[in-house]
């Protein structure tokens, strides 16, 4: 019996009669399939990638990367090269009649982040980044291939056994068992159909033509700006710059006339020159001209969602399009495809390290079907909008009342379920931040250097680790509390950083180790605002301490005037879930 092992994951020739073992296989290379792979390859198992198309086909689909799906890059390693490439929007602005009606900051002003933006930037960079990654670690996606056969297999450590079929080699096939199965393969997921979970949800008659082009026009919006726009003649369309010059037009077709008018405006029958002819008349009475055609097509808007997002206990998962659809108006696919894969892969990683116990897999489903399900309704929403007889100012206003979470801020994960709770969120009193929300990363000085920085700048790169945030207050006051938090150890704990109100020259005073020194960040900008977000209206601890999911999101918050509380409090958490 072979084993692939993640230095070599290349596959060889074989037959039914021998079985390969891997530890994941991913089934779908787009975007989600291959940051899945990278974050197995990062957490040192392995992997293989299958993908049915024989060449990669990038163009057309997620090209809007939200800031809170930045930071989770960026605490991977994997946004260099996006935030380079691609370009920054700060707004969204909506226009009639070529006369600017409204003008709202893409991300809420009360976000705490340095990615306070959308980042536009296509596909096929994206996707040859994340490759790029994999290919530096001897993994390749092997093509054309798919598995067309799932079943339990005999092996308790490798319980899923498939047939994966090589379409190149003349259909040549080859039996193997793996640890888990990964469905990154799309909106039409061959293994969701394998599996038999259906989808909940409806395909409607509205339409939307998309088009990425190079363009001259004397329409002055900035290059910084997603512009809806709208007059008494034409569709609504919206705007956006891409990479290289790049410019990408959604024709937003309207949904009363395409009921009326099927015959024209039925889906294959939408041309390019349809898509162009309104493109430019709703820019009136600016001029539109298209210098290059490098993409166009036209979607079918609608919102599917899987009746279940694993299988074959906790074994088999779904992630992206393949567990959940949308229409591309808000830009939602691949950012919740991303969050579905970060959320997933820690849990995964620590389950099979054995520091973590089996049943925190189920937290998957739990935490992510209900952000997919307030996903597809928010979509429904815009996408009516932008469809129906709506300004493009009342679009943008639905645009603003659901941007904290469709910028992936907002997003919060709770700790009740109908059969037990969630063990990873321990439940915490009323404040402004509480857990099962992201962590904000505010502003703070760090001590030792004295440089403004923010709080998880010293993570990136360590994604696959809990990190602790101590809340000390007044130094001098809790250093003993501190201290012994901080000589407290867990093998999935990570960074601890010590936040205090207390000024630098007193903190130097104290006689305080180096290695305490390093971990402390002064709190002193917009009144304490670490602790401020922390706090309750009644409370009076002294310490509190705030423990960080690997995938950003803030798992318990403990308060406590004595060191033997505050631990008791931290080390029940932790017991929740870890072996």
């Amino acid at each position: 019996m072979s084993t692939t092992s993640p230095s070599n994951t290349t596959t060889t020739t074989t037959t039914e009669s021998t079985t390969n073992q891997i530890d994941f296989l991913i089934v779908g290379a787009g975007p989600v399939g291959l940051l899945a792979a990278n974050l197995i390859i990062q957490a040192g198992f392995s992997v293989r990638i299958l993908d049915v198309e024989y060449e990669p086909n990038h163009w057309g689909r997620g090209d809007w990367i939200h800031g809170r799906t930045l930071e989770l890059l960026e605490r991977a390693g994997l946004a260099e090269e996006l935030l380079s490439t691609g370009v920054k929007v700060d707004q969204i602005t909506s226009y009639m009649n070529g006369e600017l009606q409204s003008s709202i900051p893409f991300v809420p002003d009360e976000v705490e982040s340095k990615h306070q933006y959308l980042l536009c930037v296509g596909q096929h960079i994206t996707e040859t980044s994340l490759q790029s990654s994999l290919t530096n670690q001897d993994i390749e996606v092997e093509r054309p291939a798919t598995v067309i056969n799932i079943v339990q297999g005999p092996d308790e450590k490798y319980p899923v056994r498939t047939t994966v079929m090589h379409l190149r080699d003349e259909a040549r096939t080859e039996q193997l068992d793996c640890k888990y199965l990964l469905g990154c393969d799309g909106a039409h997921s061959d293994i969701r159909q394998q599996l038999g979970i259906q989808t909940e949800g409806e395909t409607t008659e509205t339409h939307a033509g998309v088009i990425d082009a190079l363009v001259r026009t004397n329409f002055n919006a900035g290059r910084k700006d997603v512009c809806m726009l709208q007059n008494s003649v034409a569709k609504t369309i919206s705007l956006f710059p891409r990479e290289n010059g790049l410019t990408r037009i959604f024709v937003h077709f309207d949904e009363n006339e395409l009921e009326m008018r099927k015959e024209q405006y039925n889906r294959n029958k939408i041309q390019l020159e349809d898509i162009q002819r309104e493109a430019k008349r709703a820019l009136l009475p600016h001029r539109l001209e298209f210098l290059g055609i490098l993409y166009w097509s036209v979607y079918v808007v609608g919102q599917r969602l899987a009746t279940e997002m694993d299988a074959m206990k906790q074994r088999v998962f779904l992630c992206g399009d393949a567990a959940h659809c949308q229409s591309p108006t808000l830009g939602q696919g691949v950012n919740t495809g991303f969050g579905d894969v970060f959320n997933l892969v820690w849990k995964l990683c620590m389950v099979e390290r054995g520091v973590a116990k089996r049943d925190v897999l189920s937290t998957y489903t739990k935490e992510r079907r209900p952000v997919a399900q307030q996903v597809l309704a928010v979509d429904k929403v815009a996408a009516k909008a932008a469809a129906g007889h709506q300004s493009s100012k009342e679009y943008c206003n639905i645009v603003q009342e659901h941007r904290a979470f469709t910028t992936g801020f907002g997003i919060q994960y709770h700790h009740d379920g109908n059969d037990g709770g969630n063990p990873l969120l321990l439940p915490s009193k009323e404040a402004k931040v509480q857990t099962g929300m992201r962590a904000p990363n505010f502003k703070v000085f760090h001590y030792v250097t004295g440089r403004k920085t923010r709080l998880f700048e010293k993570v990136h790169g360590d994604w696959l680790a809990f990190n602790m945030l101590v809340l000390a207050d007044d130094l001098v006051k809790s250093r003993e509390a501190v201290e012994s938090l901080l000589a407290w150890k867990h093998p999935i704990l990570s960074t601890q950083i010590v936040i205090t109100t207390t000024p630098a020259d007193k903190i130097e005073q104290e006689n305080l180790p180096s290695s305490m020194k390093e971990c402390i960040m002064l709190d002193k900008l917009n009144r304490a605002q670490v602790h401020a977000a922390y706090r309750t209206s009644n409370n009076n601890d002294d310490v509190q301490v705030v423990v960080v999911r690997p995938d950003g999101y803030i798992g318990a918050i403990v308060g406590g005037t004595t060191a033997s509380e505050l631990l008791d409090g931290v080390k029940k958490y932790f017991e929740g879930f870890t072996v």
